[in-house]
C-alpha cells in the first residue's frame, strides 16, 4: 500500500538520505499491514488513541517494549487519519534501522513536516541553521499553533526515546507547550522516557499478542503445524510480534531444524536470538548491533576485521539485508545482543567504530555512514575534546559538503563539540588545559557563525531574486484587463537538507576581525601584543577592508609601523569624504609627524559642508586636541582664517590640547570670541556649548564673564550653569557656585546641577552636600538616570560605601554598580562577587545582560569568570542575528577579552586570537 497523496510523510523531490529512510519505513508499514499480527491488541490501542483524539488532549504516549509493534501501528493509524481528511499529519520515525535517529536528521524531518501548517518565526527566505536554532523555532511554531478554523495538526514522533546523540530533554523543550490546534503523539518503551512531559500526557499501552492470535498467525503464514509447535512459539515469543515474526520466518526457512530445537529455547529475545542466529551471521551480530544506522557490508567487515572470504550474504529473521545498507531488522535485536556482551566487549566494539572513523577521516575516504555517525561513536567512547576537534575542521566540512544535508549535519557536529568544550570550560575540577578548552569553544562558535553567514547570504540572494522576479511579473501585468494578479513570490529555496555551503559570500568582515584582535591585544604583554596586532594589521590591510579598520589598528601600533599604517588608512579614508571619514582622518593626524598632521587636519576641516559645520567642527576639534602641542598650535594659528562664529567652536575644544602653561591664556582668547557673539541678553547655542567646553580651563579672572554667559544662555541655561558652577568650585568659590545653582528655576534642574557639582566640592563640605543630595534623589523621579551619570565620580569623591547604600535604595542597574567597582578597586572584589552570583541565578534568556559585568573580570573568582564566560559564549552561539548577512560574532569575542585573560591568562587570549585568524583563512 503506497501512501496517499496527502500522506503524512510524502517526501519532497530529490529526497536526501533521511527521506530515503522514511520511504523504507513506509514500505515496512505497507508490508506489515498486509498481514498484521495481534488484531485485538492493536484494535484496543487504536481505540485508545481515537478516544484521546476525541477528548482533545494535548499529548498521548503509546507505550510498549521494543518489538511490540508500536511503529507499525502508528504508521498505519497515521495513514488512516490522513485518508479521513479531518486532520493534518506530521509523522517522523526516529529509527536507527532507517537512518533517521540523529537529532539533526530527525529535527530537519519534523520541521519539514510541520512547516506547511504552522507560521515560521523566520523572515522570508531564512532557515534555522543547527540543532539549537531548530529546537527554538519548533518550540515557537508549535506553541503558537494553528490559525482559527483550520484543521488540527497531529504531530507523531515515533521512537521518541531511540534517538542517537540527543537527550530526551532536547525533545521535551519543543513538545512541552503546544498551541491551539496542535496535538502530539509519542511512542516510547517506558513512561520514564517521557521525563518532564509525563504531566499532562495520556498513556495508551500496547499489550502483547494473545496466545490464540499467535497460533492463528502461524497457521495463516505456514499452513498446518502441530498444536504443540504453535504453543511453543507462543511460549518462546511471549506474544511479542517481532519474535513471532522471526520464528515464523525461521520455520519457513528450515522447519525441520527449528521445530526440534524450539522446546529447549528459553522464552524471550535472547533465546530466539540463539535459535535464529547461526552460521556466519553469529560473529557479525555484535558489530551490527554497534552500528548506529544502516551500514554497507564491506565497511562492517573492515570495522570487525572479519575475513571477507568467510562471509555469506546475510539474510533471515534478524538482518534487513534487502534495504539500502545492512541493519538489524529490529532494534530489539540490538538490545538482546548488547545484553550478551561483557562491558569490555561492548567498549571494544565502540572503540573500533570510533577508530574506523578516525582512519577514514585521515585517509580522506569517509563513507556516508562515517560522515553521519562518527561523532556519535566518539561520544559513546567518551572521546577527549582533542579527539573531537576533527569535527570542527576544514577537512570535515569538506566531507559534509558532498552530502545533500551538509549544513545541518556539519553544524550539529560542531554544536556537539561545543557542548563538550563548554562543560570542560565551566568545570575546573575536570582538569585539562584551559587554554585548549577555551580555544576549542571559540573555534566552534566561529565556525558555526561563519557557516550561518554563508547560508544566510545564499538564502538572501534567493529571496531577493524571487522578489525581483515578482516585481518584473507585476510590471508586465500592469494594465492587463481581468488579470488574476500575482499569487505571491516563488522562492527557490534550499529544500530541507539541501546543501548551500558552496555558495559564495562577498562579505568583508576584515574590520570585525581587526577590531576583535585589537581588543584581545590590549590584554597582552608587549611581546604577545605585537604578534596579535600583526594579525590585526594583516586583516585590516586586505584589499576589500575599509580605511576605518586600518585606522583602528594604526592607533594600537607603535613606532614606524603606526605611522605607516596611519598614512595608508588616511589615504583610504580620503577616498570617501563622509562625516565619519573626516573624523577618522583628524584622529589619525595625531599619529603623524607635525607637518603631515596639520595638512591632513586642515584638509578635513575645509571639507566640511557649510550646512554641517556647527555639527562637525566640535567633534573634529576635540579629536585635534589630542595632537602634539606643536600641531595644536599650528591648527590654532590656521583657525585665524575662520570667521568668529566658527573659530570659537574650534578654539574652545583645542584649548584642552595646549600645554598647561598656555591653556588659561588660550581659554581666555576663545571665551572672548564666544562672548563677542552676545546679542543683547542672548548667546547663540554654539557659543553656549563653547562656554561649557572652556569653563574647566578658564582663569580666575574670567569668572565674572562666565557668570555673565549664564544669564544669556537661554534654553541652554542648565548645562552652562552646571559647567560654570563646577569651575567656581574648583576656584574655591563654593558659595558663589551654590548661589548660581539656586538660580535654576526647576527643582529637578537644581538637583541635576548639584549632582555634577559634588565631585568638585572641597572635602570639608562634601559630606553635608551628599546628605542633602541623596535625600533629594530618593524622592526624585529621575534618580536612576542621575545616578548612572555620576556614580563613578561620586565614588571617587566619597568612597564606595555611601554610593552603594543609595544604589540599593533606588534600585540601580548592574552597569552603575560596575562603574562603582571600577572607580573603587578596593571594593571591586566584593561588588563583583555579589553581582556575578545574582547574575548567574537568572535565566539564560537574560544572558545578554552579562556583558555589563565584563569590566569586573579581573576581580572575579576563577569559577565565576568561567561560568560568566561560558554563558556569554552560549549567548553568542544562538543570539538573534540583526540581519542574515552578519552577526558580529568576532567583534563580540573581542569584548570578552578581559574574561579570557582572567580564566586562561595571556596564552588563552592569544589562542582565541589565533582561532579568529585561522578560521577566517579556511572559512571566510
Amino acid at each position: 500500500m503506497s501512501p496517499p497523496s496527502r500522506a503524512p510523510d510524502a517526501p519532497a523531490a530529490g529526497p536526501a538520505a533521511a527521506e530515503r529512510g522514511v520511504l523504507d519505513f513506509w514500505r515496512e508499514v505497507e508490508r506489515c499491514s498486509s498481514a498484521p499480527l495481534g488484531g485485538r491488541a492493536r484494535a484496543g490501542a487504536v481505540a485508545g488513541l481515537e478516544a484521546w483524539l476525541e477528548r482533545g488532549g494535548a499529548r498521548v504516549a503509546l507505550l510498549g517494549p521494543s518489538g511490540r509493534g508500536k511503529s507499525m501501528l502508528l504508521g498505519a493509524w497515521a495513514l488512516e487519519l490522513a485518508r479521513a481528511g479531518r486532520h493534518e499529519i506530521a509523522f517522523v520515525p526516529v529509527s536507527r534501522r532507517f537512518g533517521t535517529a540523529l537529532e539533526s536528521t530527525a529535527l530537519n524531518l519534523l520541521y519539514a513536516r510541520v512547516a506547511p501548517f504552522l507560521r515560521t518565526p523566520r523572515r522570508i527566505g531564512e532557515r534555522a541553521h543547527g540543532v539549537e536554532e531548530m529546537r527554538r523555532d519548533l518550540a515557537i511554531m508549535l506553541a503558537e499553533g494553528r490559525p482559527p478554523g483550520s484543521r488540527p495538526l497531529v504531530v507523531i514522533l515515533d521512537g521518541f526515546d531511540e534517538g542517537v546523540s540527543w537527550t530526551l530533554d532536547a525533545a521535551q523543550r519543543f513538545l512541552r507547550d503546544l498551541g491551539p490546534g496542535v496535538r502530539a503523539v509519542l511512542s516510547a518503551r517506558s513512561i520514564e522516557a517521557l521525563g518532564g512531559l509525563r504531566e499532562g500526557t495520556e498513556v495508551v499501552a500496547l499489550p502483547p499478542i494473545a496466545v490464540d492470535e499467535v497460533a492463528e498467525a502461524i497457521g495463516r503464514r505456514l499452513g498446518h503445524l502441530p498444536a504443540s509447535v504453535k504453543d511453543e512459539v507462543a511460549r518462546v515469543s511471549g506474544g511479542e510480534p517481532f519474535l513471532v515474526e522471526a520464528l515464523v520466518e525461521a520455520f519457513a526457512q528450515d522447519s525441520a531444524a527449528v521445530a526440534p530445537a524450539l522446546a529447549s529455547v528459553p522464552a524471550g529475545a535472547p533465546g530466539v536470538l540463539d535459535l535464529c542466529a547461526g552460521g556466519t551471521i553469529r560473529p557479525v551480530l555484535p558489530w551490527l548491533a554497534g552500528a548506529l544506522a544502516p551500514i554497507e557490508v564491506e565497511e562492517l567487515l573492515a570495522i570487525s576485521t572479519m575475513n571477507a572470504g568467510a562471509w555469506n550474504e546475510l539474510s533471515g529473521p534478524l538482518v534487513a539485508a534487502g534495504e539500502t545498507g545492512l541493519a538489524l531488522r529490529h532494534p530489539a535485536w540490538a538490545e538482546a545482543i548488547d545484553g550478551r556482551l561483557a562491558p569490555h566487549e561492548r567498549a571494544a566494539i565502540d572503540r573500533r567504530f570510533a577508530e574506523h572513523g578516525k582512519r577514514a577521516f585521515v585517509s580522506g575516504t569517509v563513507s556516508d555512514y562515517v560522515c553521519r555517525n562518527w561523532r556519535a561513536h566518539l561520544e559513546r567512547v567518551g572521546a577527549s575534546l582533542a579527539e573531537r576537534l576533527d569535527l570542527v575542521s576544514r577537512a570535515w566540512l569538506d566531507m559534509w559538503r558532498t552530502r545533500p544535508d551538509g549544513s545541518s549535519g556539519f553544524i550539529a557536529d560542531v554544536d556537539a563539540t561545543a557542548a563538550c568544550a563548554a562543560s570542560l570550560l565551566v568545570d575546573a575540577a575536570a582538569g585539562g588545559d584551559v587554554v585548549a578548552v577555551l580555544a576549542a569553544r571559540v573555534r566552534c562558535l566561529l565556525v558555526t557563525s561563519s557557516v550561518r553567514e554563508i547560508l544566510g547570504f545564499e538564502e538572501t540572494r534567493r529571496a531577493r531574486a524571487a522578489l525581483a522576479a515578482q516585481d518584473d511579473d507585476e510590471e508586465e501585468e500592469e494594465g492587463a484587463e481581468g488579470g488574476e494578479g500575482s499569487g505571491g513570490p516563488h522562492i527557490e529555496m534550499p529544500r530541507v537538507g539541501e546543501d548551500v555551503l558552496e555558495a559564495g559570500r562577498p562579505i568583508a568582515d576584515a574590520a570585525e576581525r581587526a577590531g576583535a584582535l585589537i581588543r584581545l591585544a590590549n590584554e597582552l604583554p608587549d611581546a604577545e601584543r605585537a604578534v596579535v596586532l600583526d594579525w590585526a594589521l594583516e586583516a585590516a590591510s586586505e584589499e576589500h577592508a575599509e580605511g576605518g579598520a586600518l585606522a583602528a589598528v594604526a592607533h594600537a601600533l607603535d613606532g614606524q609601523a603606526r605611522v605607516t599604517a596611519a598614512r595608508e588608512a588616511a589615504a583610504r579614508l580620503g577616498r570617501e569624504p563622509t562625516r565619519e571619514s573626516r573624523l577618522a582622518r583628524v584622529s589619525l593626524a595625531a599619529l603623524l609627524p607635525e607637518d603631515e598632521a596639520r595638512d591632513l587636519g586642515r584638509e578635513a576641516f575645509a571639507e566640511v559642508p557649510a550646512d554641517e559645520r556647527s555639527n562637525e567642527l566640535p567633534r573634529l576639534s576635540e579629536a585635534a586636541a589630542r595632537w602634539s602641542p606643536a600641531a595644536v598650535r599650528g591648527l590654532w594659528a590656521w583657525s585665524e582664517a575662520l570667521p568668529p562664529s566658527e573659530r570659537h567652536i574650534v578654539l574652545a575644544r583645542l584649548a584642552s590640547g595646549l600645554p598647561a602653561e598656555e591653556r588659561e591664556a588660550g581659554a581666555s582668547e576663545a571665551l572672548g570670541l564666544a562672548l563677542s557673539l552676545l546679542s543683547g541678553d542672548w548667546l547663540p547655542p554654539d557659543a553656549c556649548w563653547s562656554v561649557c567646553a572652556l569653563a574647566p580651563h578658564a582663569p580666575a579672572g574670567a569668572a565674572s564673564a562666565l557668570v555673565q554667559a549664564c544669564a544669556a544662555a537661554g534654553s541652554f541655561y542648565l548645562p552652562v550653569v552646571t559647567a560654570v558652577a563646577a569651575r567656581l568650585c574648583d576656584l574655591g568659590r563654593v558659595e558663589d557656585a551654590f548661589a548660581l545653582v539656586d538660580t535654576l528655576p526647576q527643582p529637578s534642574d537644581r538637583i541635576e546641577a548639584r549632582c555634577a557639582l559634588l565631585a568638585h566640592l572641597p572635602a570639608a563640605v562634601r559630606g553635608a552636600a551628599w546628605a542633602q543630595l541623596s535625600g533629594d534623589l530618593r524622592a526624585s523621579d529621575g534618580a536612576r538616570m542621575l545616578f548612572e551619570r555620576n556614580a563613578a565620580a561620586w565614588t571617587r569623591a566619597l568612597g564606595a560605601d555611601a554610593v552603594l547604600d543609595l544604589s540599593r535604595e533606588i534600585g540601580a542597574p548592574w552597569s552603575d554598580l560596575v562603574a562603582i567597582a571600577v572607580a573603587s578597586p578596593d571594593d571591586a572584589p566584593a561588588i563583583a562577587r555579589d553581582l556575578v552570583e545574582r547574575a548567574l541565578e537568572q535565566s539564560s534568556d537574560e544572558d545578554e545582560a552579562l556583558f555589563a559585568l565584563i569590566p569586573l573580570a579581573a576581580w572575579m573568582t576563577e569559577p565565576h569568570a568561567r561560568r560568566v564566560c561560558q554563558r556569554l559564549l552560549n549567548y553568542l552561539g544562538w543570539k538573534p542575528r540583526p540581519e542574515l548577512l552578519d552577526d558580529w560574532t568576532k567583534d563580540d569575542l573581542g569584548h570578552l577579552a578581559p574574561l579570557f585573560a582572567r580564566i586562561a591568562g595571556p596564552q588563552g587570549v592569544v589562542a582565541v586570537a589565533r582561532e579568529i585568524v585561522d578560521v577566517a583563512r579556511w572559512l571566510p
